[in-house]
């Protein structure tokens, strides 16, 4: 599974290099090489909705991964319509903010009940991948849901503030639009 958020927290130093922030993009955007999508339960861009334990959990599908314990799916999920991100820094000098969102990865072999609800047109050069949580029931991805809403109750802190506290909280929602093509 790739380990996105430790490529996140490095980055912060490294990205001080950037000529931009869409240059900087580049290193969080999803990368399927080598996976045939089109045999997938979920599509790219699908919201997806999921009954667990009587919770509505819904969420948008905008990654896949594949490793030997099989495929995964990035979700990002939704809350009140918005989606689940987190805003780091870029640069030490002239700090400028990037905007990633923040997937939990479930595995294929998990998949069993599932209503699609829509399938938006996500334009997958504005997805950024941040934060990140392998899953493989449906319990973990509740578990994952609440706890993702519960860190977005607080108070994020400026992007540019607190850069080598690794302890800064930066998990805030994003609108849906910020991703759909234009």
């Amino acid at each position: 599974m790739k380990n996105l958020t430790q490529v996140a927290l490095l980055c912060v130093f490294l990205l001080s290099g950037c000529s931009s922030k869409e240059g900087a993009m580049d290193l969080f955007r999803p990368n399927w090489t080598g996976i045939d999508t089109t045999e997938l339960k979920f599509q790219f861009g699908q919201v997806v909705n999921f009954d667990v334990d009587s919770q509505q959990i819904s969420a948008v599908v905008l990654d896949f991964d594949k490793d030997e314990g099989g495929i995964w799916y990035g979700l990002c999920f939704l809350d009140e319509g918005k989606l689940f991100g987190t805003q780091i820094p870029s640069g030490l000098v002239n700090t400028t903010c990037i905007d990633l969102l923040d997937l939990t990865y479930l595995n294929d072999s998990a998949v069993h009940e599932f209503e699609i609800l829509d399938n938006l047109q996500v334009d997958r050069l504005k997805v950024g991948v941040g934060r990140i949580s392998p899953v493989t029931n449906y319990a973990d991805l509740a578990y994952d849901f609440n706890r993702g809403i519960e860190a977005r109750k607080k108070n994020p802190i400026p992007c540019d503030e607190g850069m080598l506290d690794s302890n800064a909280h930066r998990q805030r929602y994003f609108e849906v639009e910020k991703i759909l093509k234009d």
